[in-house]
């Protein structure tokens, strides 16, 4: 018992000394925006025990209050582990009366024997309306007496960054509540199904919509926003984002009806529900500029690449890692990985990829890492090309290739090597290293029957010869023959597409099902929709551009395609878009829906050959 007192005080006492060795924090918080005449709070905290506050003057602000203190203090243990926070608190009561921006300078309060300052803080005071002074100024919102809801009193607006952008690059769609109601919380949300956007997500600042008093046209509003989506376009021309709708709980004042003269002093309240929805809005997509490099990536956006090798000098059978990283902002996800042009002396296992990648309003930002492990056969001086990226910048609308330095790897001679040299010598055994060495030594010793002539023969005149003129004669005449026919056959583009639709489909579903193999989700729903949009398009020589998910359905109707493989077609496509980026989905399912594409494909496919 004694010892385990001991060990409790030990770990209390190292928990004390790790709080005083931990660093000082000293910050200052309050509103970012207020209305002209109200109340907010000004905090300083500090996780250390200090003393001397000093604040400096605030002119534009009137303290009404402080400092008042406050300290808290918390102490948790986790697997023995003691870890112990403390934080000490300033707060003083302050009132904007003048409208505009105004700055607060950093204070500054003593921690053992030194100063430490905060941050400074700027806050907006926005002029406050006449009714919200008269009624409740300390805030933006008011219960709403009986009678309707007006548009003007709560709306929703949807905006977004660019009315114009490229195909791919990153637009910000951002929807914004105004109110000047008493919100109890949203009951329905509708937003637009954007099918043809790629749509991400911007993580949520914290789990309640940051509210701020805005003055628009002499009245005061709560402004906060509600969602923020990336939307990557991945077809050219003019599309319109539908409105958003949302359903809101509000709470509405009742005067009470009542002979009591104390019935005036009471209120009662209600919740009442209003819809509203954002006006569409409509962007124009351009397509990437033709034609593209062999190298383009698929980035559009600002990137850099960095190519390294783990190690330059390598003995036979050691192991290399090749790296490319490419950071920078766009559409990371989307990309294809760099290639490196390997020498056949090295084995060549498959990439690994790892992404520490954030979604911002920007696009993507951060970087995607290739690792290619490489492990040399033999020995020598070997060059690895160096590595080219394309890239389409937004901001010059022009393609930047990034393109790295060559690569330059001594192998020395290992015991590896030397055992499989050594092998050469059974019989039976050959290497790469042997047929070599015996091809500048040894010729093989020719075996089997021999074919004498007599003296004095001539080939001149004979059949063989005159032979030798006729079949070569004959082969060039059939061969101009078929040429011509396929030179014929080749210029009629779509012909050529919709004869090998099929092979193409199923050379796409079979790389899609290596991905499936190699557990690359993302990769295996990319490939399978690229097959079936594919197809469509050789098959009936539409261009891809031209082919979406709301004029699908007619095309293929009107092709030949019966109603239940047209439904099957969409089905595929709308499961590929919102399993893409799934947080889960089973590898099963995806093994039934590469089935189902290969069966889909197989009906079409007999099904649009009896439309003449």
């Amino acid at each position: 018992m004694r010892k385990l007192a001991l060990l409790y005080i030990s770990l209390i006492i190292t928990s004390f000394i790790n709080i005083s060795a931990q660093d000082v924090s000293f910050t200052a918080t309050a509103p970012s925006s207020v209305v002209q005449g109200t109340r907010f709070q000004l905090v300083y905290s500090i996780n250390r025990e200090a003393k001397d506050l000093r604040v400096p003057d605030i002119p534009d602000f009137q303290i009404l209050m402080g400092p008042s203190t406050s300290q808290s203090s918390s102490i948790q243990i986790i697997n023995n582990s003691i870890s112990r926070s403390q934080n000490y608190s300033f707060t003083y009561i302050l009132r904007g009366d003048k409208v505009g921006r105004f700055t607060i300078p950093g204070a500054s309060i003593e921690v053992d024997g030194k100063r430490v300052e905060s941050n400074s803080l700027t806050i907006e005071v926005v002029e406050s309306d006449a009714q919200a002074s008269a009624g409740s100024p300390q805030q933006a919102e008011q219960s709403v007496p009986d009678g309707a809801i007006s548009d003007a009193d709560l709306y929703i607006v949807s905006t977004v960054n660019k009315n114009e952008a490229w195909q791919d690059e990153a637009i910000l769609l951002t929807t914004k509540i105004y109110t000047r109601t008493s919100l109890e919380g949203i009951s329905d949300i509708n937003q637009p199904e954007l099918r043809n956007f790629v749509v991400e997500d911007l993580p949520a600042q914290a789990n309640a919509i940051q509210w701020e008093a805005q003055n628009i046209g002499g009245r005061t509003y709560r402004v906060g926003i509600f969602s923020q989506r990336v939307l990557y376009a991945q077809t050219a021309g003019t599309h319109t984002i539908e409105p958003t709708t949302m359903e809101f709980l509000i709470r509405q004042r009742q005067a009470r009806q009542s002979q009591s003269i104390f019935g005036d002093f009471f209120d009662s309240y209600r919740t009442v529900k209003k819809r509203v929805s954002t006006k569409p809005l409509t962007v124009k997509i351009k397509a990437l500029p033709s034609p593209r490099s062999a190298s383009f990536s698929g980035i559009v956006g600002n990137v850099s690449m960095k190519v390294t090798a783990s190690k330059t000098q390598a003995e036979v059978n050691d192991g290399i890692t090749l790296k490319a990283e490419i950071s920078g902002t766009g559409n990371h996800r989307l990309a294809k990985n760099p290639t490196f042009q390997i020498p056949p002396d090295f084995d060549v296992f498959d990439p690994n990829v790892s992404n520490n990648i954030a979604q911002t309003w920007q696009g993507g930002k951060g970087s995607r890492i290739v690792e290619t492990l490489i492990i040399p056969r033999h020995s020598g001086r070997f060059e690895i090309p160096p590595v080219e990226y394309s890239f389409f910048n937004p901001s010059t609308g022009r393609y930047q290739t990034l393109r790295s330095e060559g690569i330059t790897i001594e192998v020395a001679r290992g015991s590896g090597e030397e055992a499989i040299t050594s092998s050469a010598g059974r019989p039976g055994s050959t290497t790469r290293e042997s047929v070599k060495f015996l091809g500048q030594d040894i010729r093989y010793i020719k075996s089997g029957s021999v074919v004498l002539k007599p003296a004095d023969s001539f080939l001149f005149g004979s059949t063989l010869f005159i032979l030798g003129y006729i079949i070569p004669l004959l082969l060039f005449i059939a061969i101009y023959l078929l040429n011509k026919k396929r030179i014929k056959e080749n210029a009629d583009l779509a012909r050529v597409k919709n004869r090998k639709a099929n092979k193409l489909a199923k050379k796409r579903l079979k790389q899609s099902a290596e991905l499936l193999k190699k557990g690359n989700k993302e990769g295996f729903f990319e490939e399978l929709t690229r097959a079936l949009w594919g197809y469509t398009g050789d098959k009936l020589s539409i261009p891809g551009s031209s082919l979406t998910k709301d004029n699908a359905r007619s095309i293929l109707l009107d092709n030949g395609a019966d109603q239940e493989t047209t439904d099957e077609f969409l089905s595929i496509l709308d499961t590929c878009e919102y399993a893409r980026y799934s947080p889960t989905n089973d590898h099963g399912e995806r093994d039934e829906l590469y089935k189902k594409s290969i069966a889909t494909i197989s009906k079409l496919e007999g099904q649009l050959k009896k439309k003449k």
